[in-house]
């Protein structure tokens, strides 16, 4: 009688605070959130940088006497310099930009890691061809026409997958998602909302569904996913979305798809993949230094992305365990500078991942030198496999991923950049 008393008792007091809990939701919240079961694994941020990042100015290696002889006007100095632009180490031989400053705290904490020498082993140079390649998974021209992340989505999908599953920031879906039948594309989730006369809306919802409703049309289940998502979408208020810990997003498209993602992870909705793009690095002339500096386009997109990240870090600090960030970008910039003040199309680049799990050392890198006598072409040379990382995220961080289909005709290496999860 005492326990079932005790057992009672406490069953009453988690239903009080249910109530309670229910009735202070936030109004940006959707109530769906309820119905929807939890994620099983990871949440994977997929952030493409767009136009070939230079990855030796984000993360840069001051211990190689090369890359300050390759770059006598775009070097950023050394951590041991007076100048106050000067790289903020992160190791002996590695320091990180200063313009992304705002990252520093996160790889000495262990929440944030680079894998640098990284990329496709036989990339091209055309920005068409070497992101097709990357968002494809695929090590060279060929091979699977749908995406990496699509494929993941397919073999790991069930039939009671949440209709926002995974979405696309952009006005057209990313390659990387291609495949995935119930892949979104949004700009943002306020324009993704059916506003106007609701009994018009209505009726255009009823038409939509009466079109592809139980016929045998290609598009009938990309049609009722759209249907779904909308349904979901039209419950959530994005816009009253409050960030925690004085978190602040930049009012651009890409902090404001970060602020985004962070509300719908915290929702419960059921996401699952977010991709988002930051463009423009593709720095062939005045590429600059530094922002304190004033020139060049470089610097403002290393501060874009290293506050927003961080934003995004704080904002979802309770999270961070489920939550994993992976930046990629078509290839990295040639190692010597060229007479404009800017880097030409290169091939070794850079990934960022962020994971409250990630292992080791704040730069993971098989360092092949800027020597020229190293240097594949006059680049820096791949030596970590773009797949390997992903592979490493996928194998590790979700559940019942199939990597000979995810990347087909490659032979997986693990790198060891995060620890496993348990499922």
């Amino acid at each position: 009688m005492t326990q079932s008393r005790r057992s009672f008792m406490k069953m009453a007091a988690v239903a009080a605070s249910g109530v309670a809990l229910h009735s202070a939701w936030p109004a940006w919240m959707p109530r769906v959130a309820f119905a929807q079961s939890g994620v099983a694994g990871d949440v994977i941020v997929c952030i493409f940088l767009r136009g070939g990042a230079d990855a030796l100015n984000m993360i840069v290696p001051f211990g190689d006497d090369a890359y300050y002889q390759a770059r006598p006007q775009l070097a950023i100095a050394r951590p041991d310099s007076r100048s106050e632009d000067r790289v903020l180490q992160l190791d002996d031989f590695f320091g990180l930009n200063p313009d992304m400053s705002a990252l520093h705290e996160l790889f000495t904490a262990g929440h944030l890691k680079a894998i640098h020498a990284v990329g496709a082993p036989h990339t091209s140079r055309s920005h068409f061809e070497a992101m097709d390649l990357i968002e494809r998974g695929a090590g060279s021209e060929g091979g699977a026409s749908s995406g990496w992340l699509g494929r993941h989505l397919t073999v790991t999908g069930s039939a009671d997958d949440s209709p926002l599953r995974v979405i696309g920031w952009e006005e057209s879906l990313q390659t990387s998602l291609r495949g995935y039948a119930s892949a979104n594309a949004f700009r943002s989730i306020t324009d993704y909302h059916l506003s106007g006369d609701d009994t018009r809306t209505q009726q255009f919802m009823t038409v939509l569904h009466n079109l592809y409703h139980d016929n045998d049309s290609p598009l009938e289940a990309a049609a009722q996913a759209t249907l779904d998502a909308l349904a979901t979408v039209e419950q959530i208020s994005v816009d009253r979305y409050q960030p925690e810990r004085g978190a602040v997003y930049s009012e651009t498209h890409f902090g404001r798809a970060l602020k985004q993602t962070a509300a719908l992870i915290k929702a419960g909705v059921g996401l699952e993949v977010a991709c988002i793009d930051l463009g423009n690095f593709d720095t062939h002339i005045a590429q600059g230094i530094t922002i304190h500096q004033g020139v060049g386009i470089f610097p403002g997109l290393a501060v874009e992305l290293a506050e927003n990240l961080r934003a995004f870090h704080d904002d979802l600090l309770d999270e961070m365990s489920r939550v994993t960030v992976v930046t990629m970008s078509e290839f990295g910039r040639r190692v010597q500078e060229n007479g404009a003040g800017g880097t030409d199309h290169g091939h070794g680049g850079v990934m960022l991942v962020m994971n409250e799990g990630v292992t080791g050392a704040p730069v993971h890198a098989i360092w092949p030198g800027l020597n020229p006598d190293f240097l594949a072409n006059g680049d820096l040379e791949i030596t970590t496999d773009y797949r390997d990382v992903l592979g490493d995220i996928l194998s590790r961080r979700t559940p019942r991923t199939d990597l000979a289909h995810v990347f087909p005709g490659h032979s997986y290496n693990p790198v060891g950049i995060i620890e496993e999860r348990r499922f």
